[in-house]
C-alpha cells in the first residue's frame, strides 16, 4: 500500500467515526467546552507542554478534574501568583508528570514568557505570525516546546480555532512511538526504533503521503494517533483490518 493509499483510508475511517474512531479522545476534543476562547488557548497552552512522558488520558483526565476545582488554575495570572509549593502539589496531585521538577520549571519559565510577549494570550503567538514557519520560530522561546510538542501544540491551536496559514501544508508533523511502529508496519521504514533518523523519516513519509493525498495532516495526525494508542494493531493485516471494519 502506498503511503497517500493509507493516508485516504485512515481519513476516510476518521471521518466515519467508527470502530477504533467511535471516540474521538484527541486534545482537540477534550479541551473543557465551557471556557472562553483565551482560557481554553491557555488550557491547550499549559496541558499540551506536559504530554510527554506520560499516558495522555492520565494528563488530561486530571486537567479537566484540575480545572473543575480550580477554574483560573491553566491561567498565567494564577501561575505567576501562587507560591511554587502549592503548584507542584496540585500538578503531582491531579496531573502525575513523571518529572515534576521539569513541569515546574516549563510552568515557571513559559508563564513568564507568555505574559512578557503575548500578554499572557497564546493566541497571540498565532495572530502576529504571518506563517506556519514563523509560528514554529516563536515557540522556541518556550520551554519544552521542542519539534514534538511544538507541532503538537500548533496542530492543537489551528484545529481548535482555524488559523489559516499559506505554508501549513510544508510543516513536518508530529511523530511519536504509535506512527513510527505504524510506518514500520507498513514497510515505510526499517526499524520501529524511536531514534532520531527513524523519527525525521517518519514525519517526512506522512507529510509527503498527505500532500499526495490532498490531506490535511492537521486531520490525518489525529486519526492515527487513535489507530496506534487505541487500536494497538500488532502486525500489519490487524492495522489493515481495524480500518477497512471501519467502513463497514
Amino acid at each position: 500500500m502506498k503511503p497517500e493509499e493509507f493516508v485516504n483510508l485512515t481519513v476516510r475511517a476518521y471521518n466515519q467515526s467508527k470502530s477504533v474512531f467511535a471516540n474521538k479522545i484527541n486534545a482537540e476534543e477534550l479541551v473543557p467546552k465551557e471556557l472562553s476562547p483565551l482560557r481554553k488557548s491557555q488550557y491547550i497552552f499549559y496541558v499540551l507542554q506536559l504530554d510527554y512522558a506520560m499516558k495522555s488520558q492520565i494528563l488530561y483526565r486530571g486537567a479537566q478534574e484540575l480545572t473543575k476545582r480550580i477554574p483560573d488554575f491553566f491561567t498565567p495570572e494564577y501561575l505567576s501568583k501562587t507560591p511554587e509549593y502549592a503548584v507542584k502539589k496540585l500538578i503531582q496531585e491531579y496531573l502525575h508528570p513523571r518529572y515534576i521538577n521539569e513541569a515546574l520549571l516549563r510552568y515557571r519559565h513559559n508563564t513568564e514568557v507568555l505574559l512578557d510577549s503575548y500578554s499572557g494570550n497564546p493566541r497571540s503567538i498565532f495572530t502576529s505570525s504571518t506563517s506556519c514557519q514563523e509560528a514554529q520560530k516563536r515557540l522556541k522561546e518556550f520551554r519544552g516546546f521542542g519539534p514534538k510538542i511544538g507541532s503538537f501544540f500548533i496542530r492543537t491551536m489551528i484545529n481548535t480555532f482555524g488559523y489559516a496559514y499559506a505554508d501549513i501544508d510544508g510543516m513536518l508533523p508530529p511523530v511519536d512511538v504509535h506512527d513510527v511502529r505504524i510506518a514500520y508496519l507498513l514497510g515505510y521504514t526499517k526499524s520501529p526504533e524511536m531514534t532520531a533518523k527513524n523519527i525525521n523519516l517518519v514525519k517526512r513519509v506522512w507529510r509527503d503521503a498527505c500532500i499526495k493525498a490532498g490531506q490535511s495532516w492537521l486531520v490525518f495526525d489525529k486519526a492515527l494517533w487513535l489507530l496506534g494508542s487505541e487500536g494497538h494493531p500488532k502486525n500489519l493485516s490487524e492495522l489493515v483490518g481495524l480500518l477497512t471494519n471501519s467502513e463497514q
